[in-house]
């Protein structure tokens, strides 16, 4: 499902009301909701491991709703920013990809 989702959120043809209007949206939502979730989690892990315990409720509320606004505005960010990427590339698709999966793969190492 998850590779779904990028390969679709890269794709330079899709429009934000193709995004809005098919199963995409759902697949996005629990892709959000999913890492919401293990973000959360590892953060209430390392504060158990380095402070002696977990984040208290209001804490985890605030990190959480931080993550949803920063993961919705994150895909709609790199919906436009493949679209401008295909832009720059001259409506060359093979590029257009390439330039986007080389750059995914560079934050997934840097993350």
């Amino acid at each position: 499902m998850l590779t779904e989702v990028f390969l679709a959120t890269t794709d330079p043809n899709l429009s934000l009301s193709q995004v809005f209007r098919t199963q995409l949206f759902v697949q996005i939502v629990l892709s959000i909701v999913f890492h919401t979730i293990i973000y959360t989690g590892f953060f209430n892990l390392m504060s158990a491991i380095f402070v002696g315990k977990a984040l208290s409720v209001t804490i985890n509320q605030r990190l959480a709703t931080a993550l949803l606004v920063i993961m919705t505005c994150g895909y709609l960010a790199r919906t436009y920013h493949v679209k401008e990427i295909y832009r720059a590339y001259r409506g060359d698709v093979a590029k257009a990809r390439d330039h986007v999966n080389k750059l995914f793969i560079s934050w997934v190492f840097i993350g």
